[in-house]
């Protein structure tokens, strides 16, 4: 539980590293609790809180910061965010550390949210970010602790949350630097719906965490509602067939050009599938970018032509693990889509059709991306595509076998992608096996990938020794 402040970097007026400047056994804490307890959410709009079941709860107003893993080994304290930074000399750190001091604590990990503190309204994520980089907004930061994984040396990851929450208020007061999280008892729904009316809708507060004797954990928020356009569409299967099963939907981020934000298909009743196939059906596009539904069935793209609200529960900026989520940004000129680049993005949760927006149209205003943008942080990046080097063909063989009138071509290609080194999401080398045949309509494909050359060309050995079999003639080689 040690942190090696000399490899850090004074950052305005506090210290600032990476994962190597704490003790190995730290490294996955902050992403490894971070996705239990995503899993042990459940997401809710404010207008579902007759769902909530239990009698008592513990009630938490939901802080719009940076979740932190807070540190103190009874000298140090610092703290590690979810993608491994680690900062130390916080103001907000050193106040944790005298409460701590005070109340006799040894050790401790705990859970707390970095936002910042404002006079006026409710702390944005990016205006910690704003805060960290100003020297003199850093004093503006606070911490408020929502929860305790260890405590002088024992663990409380299986200790109910009223205990947690008990030690909390033990120690850190409800205002100050770092503070315990405000929360409140509710003994009902009722009680629950009136905290939503109060800290919600009256408040503009984020929402709200509730806690009771169930395993999962309520978050409540309030409703969001945008307006995007369909590009994709999934015809149903069975009773499904005819009408759409599921819908792809995206924002404009200029003109011409589109980020795909999410898939779609609830609130539907059936009339309302059978119109939107009807309709969706005459507008397909042509595109080299290709995306598929959950069960793996690829859309139908179309002209972005119709406008639909859709409403969510939640938005995602980042996955469990702390990592940016992606989405495709595609150009669509003359009639027809390109994938041009892939950029930071969000995930919806629980998304739902509202309704057809006819007196919405595909434009710049009407579906913007700013109605994302202005509701949750996303890290700026240009639109425009990084140049990356070209790849280079290694290897390429093509077999051809003919069978009365029937044609049969099976094709293997090994490439280095020379972008390994510039950006994690490509492998190092790609084998591709085509299989086609004249009197069968789809097309075969396979593909591996690895950063080792000789293993990628061992794959490509035993492609062609399990495929090439008496009959088939070498039609063209290279390598």
């Amino acid at each position: 539980m040690n942190a090696d402040f000399s490899k850090m970097n004074r950052i305005a007026s506090y210290l600032e590293g990476g994962p190597e400047c704490t003790d190995e056994s730290l490294n996955s804490l902050p992403s490894e609790y971070k996705s239990r307890l995503a899993r042990s959410f459940y997401a809710i709009n404010t207008h579902d809180i007759d769902k909530i079941t239990g009698k008592r709860f513990l009630v938490s107003k939901k802080i719009d910061g940076h979740m932190q893993v807070v540190v103190f080994n009874g000298k140090q304290i610092f703290m590690i965010g979810r993608r491994g930074v680690v900062r130390a000399e916080l103001p907000c750190l050193e106040a944790a550390k005298a409460l701590l001091i005070n109340k006799n604590i040894a050790s401790m990990i705990a859970g707390a949210e970095l936002y910042a503190q404002r006079a006026e309204g409710r702390s944005r994520v990016y205006d910690v970010t704003a805060a960290l980089a100003d020297e003199k907004a850093v004093d503006r930061l606070g911490l408020a602790f929502f929860d305790i994984l260890e405590l002088d040396g024992q663990s409380l990851k299986t200790a109910s949350y009223e205990t947690i929450f008990g030690k909390l208020s033990e120690i850190f007061p409800k205002t100050g630097k770092a503070h315990v999280i405000e929360t409140r008892i509710a003994r009902s729904k009722a009680d629950i719906k009136r905290l939503s009316e109060k800290w919600i809708e009256q408040d503009g507060e984020e929402g709200l965490v509730v806690r009771g004797d169930m395993p999962f954990i309520y978050k409540i928020k309030p409703k969001h509602t945008f307006d995007a356009a369909i590009v994709g569409y999934v015809e149903g299967i069975n009773d499904y067939k005819g009408k759409v099963k599921t819908m792809l939907f995206a924002f404009m981020r200029e003109p011409g050009m589109y980020q795909i934000a999410g898939k779609v298909g609830n609130n539907l009743t059936h009339e309302e599938r059978k119109e939107f196939f009807k309709i969706l059906s005459q507008k397909h596009a042509e595109s080299n970018f290709i995306e598929s539904d959950n069960d793996g069935v690829a859309f139908h793209i179309v002209h972005p032509e119709i406008v639909i609200e859709v409403g969510c529960n939640d938005i995602m900026t980042e996955n469990t693990y702390g990592k940016a989520l992606l989405n495709p940004l595609v150009r669509f000129d003359g009639g027809r889509y390109s994938l041009y680049n892939t950029v930071p993005g969000v995930r919806f949760i629980s998304p739902m059709v509202e309704r057809i927006r006819e007196d919405k149209t595909v434009n710049a205003d009407d579906i913007r991306f700013s109605q994302i943008s202005d509701l949750v942080y996303l890290p700026e990046q240009s639109l425009k595509p990084e140049t990356l080097p070209e790849s280079t063909r290694i290897f390429r063989e093509v077999y051809q076998k003919t069978l009365k009138d029937k044609l049969m071509v099976q094709k293997f290609l090994v490439w280095k992608t020379n972008k390994e080194t510039l950006d994690p999401r490509y492998p190092a080398y790609v084998m591709h096996y085509t299989n086609f045949s004249s009197q069968r309509k789809e097309l075969q494909k396979d593909i591996r990938i690895s950063n080792s050359e000789s293993q990628i060309m061992e794959f490509a050995r035993q492609f062609i020794a399990e495929n090439v079999k008496k009959g088939w003639v070498r039609y063209e080689t290279q390598d």
